[in-house]
């Protein structure tokens, strides 16, 4: 338990460095009223940015968090979000994470199965060319594809559409890590003993191959929840989700800054959230997760 409070120690310190960072960055911006037209905004508009950002003020920089504790619009009043708005958007947005997560791990388990299942058949070519194939698409091109049917016709539930384009990439990949520790685990010597006390192949693959698979999974579930997150942005933009990703596009494309700042601490509390609920699932499912120390 105590390398789990490490590690969750080191990303909670994650927050605030992503908090500062964020702040001084969008401080930074290098907004004028000089002649360069790619620059230039009007003075009006660089008084708002300063005012939300707090500039020029003591304890300027927690001017964001005191308008969202507030309840105040943080951005300008026409293009702006309350605190309440960003949390309904960020629920959106998790719950097609959540979905594409749970996908990802279907397709996971089918894959590395099937892999195992055909690893010494004909068949083995097409599982060695499906990761190729699906690493080589890039998720808006399957996005574009059923965005017709979703955004133009009403066809499909676009939250379901979301959460299965952004969870194919992720479940092949966590698929092929699942296949190799399936290959290794199934070559060692207890896997024959089992199978020569007369187990069958299934019971030996659930009770003893699969507990010794799933630390390898949870290894990589942690960093491909962050993508899933992450590729839900451009996923909820192609399909016109009014969620979290499209927020946080529309903020910084329109330079609202104090939105870029808060949007971004709370992305960064989620991703130590889901740390923190990964390195639980490590401890519960992998005896040497308990026994090991920091």
């Amino acid at each position: 338990m105590s390398r789990v409070l490490v590690r969750l120690g080191r990303q909670v310190m994650l927050v605030p460095v992503v908090a500062l960072a964020s702040y001084f960055l969008m401080a930074a911006l290098p907004l004028t009223t000089d002649d360069d037209a790619k620059r230039q905004v009007a003075p009006e508009v660089l008084a708002s940015y300063r005012r939300d950002l707090g500039l020029g003020e003591p304890l300027g920089f927690l001017r964001p968090w005191q308008k969202l504790w507030r309840g105040e619009r943080l951005g300008t009043s026409a293009q702006g979000v309350t605190g309440d708005e960003l949390a309904w958007k960020l629920s959106g947005s998790v719950g097609v994470g959540l979905v594409a997560l749970g996908l990802a791990l279907g397709w996971a388990l089918a894959y590395a199965l099937v892999r195992a299942r055909w690893r010494r058949s004909r068949l083995s070519l097409v599982t060695e060319l499906l990761p190729a194939a699906a690493f080589g698409t890039p998720v808006f091109i399957p996005a574009l594809l059923l965005a017709p049917e979703v955004v133009e016709r009403g066809h499909l539930l676009p939250e379901a559409c979301a959460a299965l384009v952004i969870s194919v990439w992720p479940g092949i990949f966590l698929g092929t890590l699942v296949a190799d520790a399936l290959d290794t685990e199934l070559t060692r010597d207890y896997v024959r003993t089992a199978l020569g006390k007369g187990l069958s192949r299934g019971a030996v693959l659930w009770r003893h191959v699969l507990p010794n698979v799933w630390p390898a999974l949870l290894d990589a579930v942690g960093p491909v929840a962050t993508a899933l997150l992450a590729g839900s942005f451009a996923a909820e933009r192609v399909f016109g989700l009014p969620y979290f990703g499209q927020l946080y596009v529309l903020a910084v494309l329109q330079k609202q800054v104090a939105v870029v700042v808060v949007a971004t601490t709370v992305f960064a509390s989620l991703l130590v959230v889901v740390g923190l609920a990964v390195e639980l699932v490590r401890v519960a499912v992998d005896p040497r997760a308990r026994e090991a120390t920091p």
